[in-house]
């Protein structure tokens, strides 16, 4: 499969980030190419949406908002407007505001989409936008249109509704900075986002990085896809807490870039940078800044180190549960079988406890500029996007993802 990649350049830069001659990620033609060439976006206004008839009140104005208009219809029914960045665009509609009455009241909330939008995400609610719960089911109804509509009580106190917890580049850098207090973590930046936010970088190791082999882990390309990032979260929580921590980090090391589109993160995006792009797309020319630094970044750190990417992770979100997987007829130079055992091992373990568990996977074939495809194409490594589901609970989440990092670790030492 490798000979159907054309080779396009790799170049000897001198590059002002690293300071000395480092190999730039090599650029291929992938058999699907995708345009990511920048592409205007649409910025919403800040503002509190007020009715003063009712007495009701809304606000689009705190970072990962998205609320573009706010009306009242009838006397309990007011219409939420949410538009995307730009189009064509995924429809996976990200929404977040804050709502509150004078006095208090039950109203109904539509949440429309006049730009190709359909609602995906059941509301999660919250009192403070640290802890959350979904909607209530008897309260929150799909409709045929695409919309979808909300029954909620309001006062003087303020609600926060999101379509999934907030989780922002501000949390994100104090979740990072706290993990960064064990020593085996690292945290720094690599460069800048498009609009000049920090593109925050982890490094896991036990202070050896010399010729040990690289684990990639990536997140948060896609804005909305807080489940997949809180997978992340547990993932890399265990990597650190498990038995087999020590010994695993003698002989690997984990680099990790876990808010990779900080931009459309805090401007409420629903699937694309500020250069109206899927990041998730640009993997073969890197137009955009955020995929040019992580992959100049990630080729740098394994050359430096003299040592070989062999596995690279990818979370995501989407409505079940699933790994996207590079093909099995394809060529593999490293770790040739694990992907297949780390699958099976993770389903049996969680079988002990969920009887029904079954892994769904899913592969197919090398074709688009994505990121599973890219750690094959550029580092000949096993890829995997490990999606999950929109609504998977999160104490099964939480489990799921410990599970997958003790058995890889498991797997990964017993390759040695």
């Amino acid at each position: 499969m490798k000979s159907a990649l054309k080779l396009v350049l790799v170049l000897i830069v001198v590059s002002p980030s690293y300071g000395q001659k480092v190999k730039q990620a090599t650029t291929y033609d992938f058999p699907k190419p995708v345009d990511t060439q920048s592409r205007e976006i649409q910025y919403q206004k800040k503002q509190i949406f007020s009715d003063t008839i009712g007495d009701v009140y809304a606000t689009n104005d705190f970072p990962a908002a998205r609320l573009n208009d706010f009306t009242r219809n009838t006397d309990q029914l007011y219409v939420a407007t949410i538009n995307p960045e730009n189009t064509p665009i995924n429809t996976s509609p990200w929404y977040a505001f804050k709502i509150w009455s004078k006095e208090e009241k039950n109203v109904w909330i539509q949440f429309v989409y006049p730009e190709n939008g359909r609602h995906r995400y059941v509301p999660k609610l919250s009192n403070n936008g640290e802890r959350w719960e979904p909607a209530d089911n008897a309260t929150f109804t799909f409709l045929e249109d695409g919309s979808a509509v909300m029954n909620v009580s309001i006062s003087a106190d303020t609600l926060w509704i999101a379509a999934q917890e907030i989780l922002d580049s501000r949390r994100i850098g104090a979740w990072a900075s706290e993990l960064a207090k064990n020593e085996k973590v690292t945290l720094s930046t690599i460069g800048k986002s498009k609009a000049g936010r920090d593109l925050i970088h982890m490094d896991l190791n036990n202070g050896k990085t010399k010729k040990k082999e690289v684990i990639a882990i990536f997140s948060r390309q896609h804005p909305p896809e807080i489940s997949g990032f809180k997978a992340m979260q547990s993932f890399l929580d265990e990597l650190i807490v498990n038995k087999q921590s020590d010994a695993f980090f003698k002989k690997y090391r984990v680099v990790v870039y876990p808010l990779i589109n900080p931009d459309g993160v805090d401007l409420g995006h629903w699937r694309h940078n500020t250069g109206g792009i899927d990041l998730n797309r640009d993997w073969a020319y890197y137009n955009q800044p955020e995929t040019r630094q992580v992959a100049d970044h990630l080729v740098y750190a394994a050359a430096k180190s003299k040592a070989e990417v062999i596995l690279g992770i990818d979370f995501h979100s989407t409505q079940k549960d699933v790994f996207y997987t590079i093909p099995d007829d394809v060529e593999r130079t490293v770790i040739p079988n694990f992907k297949t055992e780390w699958l099976k091992g993770l389903e049996d373990k969680l079988s002990e406890e969920y009887k029904d568990y079954k892994v769904n996977e899913e592969g197919g074939p090398i074709s688009t500029p994505v990121t599973k495809f890219w750690f094959y194409t550029q580092f000949d490594a096993e890829g995997v996007t490990y999606e999950v589901g929109d609504e998977t609970p999160r104490v099964f989440i939480d489990k799921k993802a410990r599970v997958a990092a003790d058995v890889m670790m498991r797997l990964l030492l017993e390759e040695n």
